[in-house]
C-alpha cells in the first residue's frame, strides 16, 4: 500500500474507532513511516547518549541490492515489516510466503494491542502504528515474500488489468515499465558477476512483489497475472474488496485499543461507514487523487464527527527533523519523549518479536 493508505486511511480508521485526533495522528505517522526510515543510524549526543535508528524500509535502488547481497537485512526488514509471513506450507520458502489475514497475522496484532495498552504512556501509540502498516499489507502483499525466492517471480506477459478509465490503466502500466527500466537494468549490468557468485536472484522479481511492480498497492485495481513456479495463475485479485477487508480489521483493532487503553470518544461503527470507504477506494486515480478523496471525506465528516484541527497533512520531514535535533537537546535521555524514539522503540519490538518469538514458535527460523 501507498501513502493514500498506510496515512490518510490509517488516520481514517482511527478516527473512526474513536481515537482523538492527535492519538491518531501518531498512530497514522508511525503507519507511514514505515515506508521511511530506512536508515540505520546512530547519534551521539555530547553528553554520551546514544540515539540509534532501526530500518524499516529501503529505497527501490536499496531493495534491488539487497535482492543480491543481504539477506539478513531482507529479513530485518521485508519480513517482519511488509511481507509478514503467512505460515502456510510445508517448505521455507511457503511458509514465508504472506497470506492475507493469516492466523499468524492476526496472532501479532492480538500481542500488540496486549502490549500497547501496557506502554500506552511510552511508545503503545506507534506499535499500533507500526502493526497497522504491516497488518495492511497482509492484505495487498499476499502471495509473495519479503526474501529473494522462485516463489516471487511472474510470467511478465501475463498481467490483466480491469481499468474503466484508460488514461489511468496507461499511468500505472507507465509506472509498472518505468519502475523496471529505470532500477533492474543499471543494476544488472554493473553487478552481475556478483550477483552470479552469490546464486541470487538477478532480478527485482525475486524480492517481495517487484515483478508485479505497484500493482498490489493501487485499491481500485482488478488485475492477475500468472506465477512462473508451475504457471499458476493467481485468479482475479480484487484489491478495493480486499483493501475494504484490511480498513475494517484495522478498525476493529483500534476500537479494541482505544477500549482497553481508556481513550475511546465518539466512535463510529464500521458498518454505517464502509459504503464510504468503499467508494474512496474504488476511485481511480493517482495518489495524490486518492488522497484528495481521504481529505474531502474527512472533511465533510463522512467517517466520524470531524474536528477542527484534523491532521490532514504527512511529511517524513516532521520526525527527521526530531532526529537532527537531538544533539542540540539540554541533555540526550529529554530525547526518549520524542515521537521518533517511540517509534524507534516499537519498531524494535516488533522486529523482534516476529522473528525472535512468533516464527520460531511456527518453526521459522530466519535469523
Amino acid at each position: 500500500m501507498q501513502e493514500d493508505m498506510h496515512y490518510y486511511g490509517t488516520y481514517a480508521m482511527a478516527r473512526a474507532a474513536g481515537l482523538e485526533v492527535e492519538n491518531a495522528q501518531v498512530i497514522a505517522y508511525a503507519a507511514q513511516y514505515v515506508d521511511d526510515s530506512t536508515a540505520n543510524d546512530s547519534e551521539q549526543h555530547e553528553d554520551g547518549g546514544m540515539f540509534e535508528t532501526t530500518a524499516t524500509a529501503h529505497t527501490k535502488t536499496e531493495a534491488i541490492k539487497n535482492a543480491a547481497a543481504d539477506y539478513a537485512e531482507q529479513r530485518k526488514v521485508w519480513v517482519p515489516f511488509h511481507f509478514f509471513p503467512g505460515g502456510e506450507g510445508d517448505s521455507l520458502s511457503e511458509k514465508l510466503k504472506c497470506v492475507k489475514d493469516s492466523s499468524l497475522a492476526q496472532t501479532m496484532v492480538k500481542n500488540h494491542i496486549r502490549h500497547a495498552v501496557a506502554v500506552k504512556d511510552s511508545y503503545g501509540l506507534a506499535l499500533m502504528g507500526i502493526m497497522a502498516h504491516v497488518y495492511a499489507d497482509t492484505f495487498s502483499h499476499y502471495g509473495f515474500s519479503g526474501v529473494s525466492s522462485r516463489e516471487n517471480k511472474v510470467d511478465g506477459q501475463s498481467f490483466e488489468l480491469d481499468v474503466k478509465d484508460e488514461e489511468v490503466k496507461a499511468y500505472i502500466m507507465g509506472k509498472f515499465t518505468g519502475f523496471l527500466s529505470k532500477y533492474t537494468p543499471k543494476f544488472l549490468i554493473k553487478n552481475y558477476r556478483n550477483i552470479a557468485s552469490k546464486g541470487a536472484s538477478v532480478t527485482t522479481g525475486g524480492l517481495g512483489h517487484g515483478a508485479v511492480g505497484t500493482y498490489p498497492d493501487r485499491p481500485f485495481l482488478r488485475w492477475k497475472f500468472t506465477y512462473k513456479k508451475n504457471n499458476r495463475t493467481s485468479g482475479w485479485r480484487n484489491n478495493q474488496e480486499t483493501f475494504l477487508e484490511g480498513c475494517e480489521k484495522i478498525h476493529k483493532a483500534f476500537s479494541e485499543y482505544a477500549q482497553n487503553a481508556g481513550i475511546e470518544t465518539n466512535p463510529s461503527k464500521f458498518h454505517d461507514i464502509k459504503d464510504k470507504v468503499s467508494e474512496i477506494l474504488a476511485i481511480e486515480a493517482n495518489k495524490e487523487g486518492r488522497i484528495k478523496a481521504w481529505k474531502k471525506a474527512i472533511n465533510n465528516g463522512d467517517l466520524f464527527k470531524k474536528a477542527d484541527n484534523e491532521a490532514l497533512e504527512y511529511s517524513p520531514y516532521f520526525w527527521e527533523q526530531q532526529k537532527h535535533d537531538f544533539e542540540d537537546l539540554e541533555n540526550s535521555y529529554m530525547m526518549i519523549a520524542t515521537d521518533i524514539y517511540k517509534f524507534h522503540q516499537a519498531a524494535i519490538y516488533h522486529r523482534n518479536y516476529t522473528l525472535k518469538q512468533l516464527l520460531p514458535k511456527h518453526k521459522m527460523m530466519i535469523l
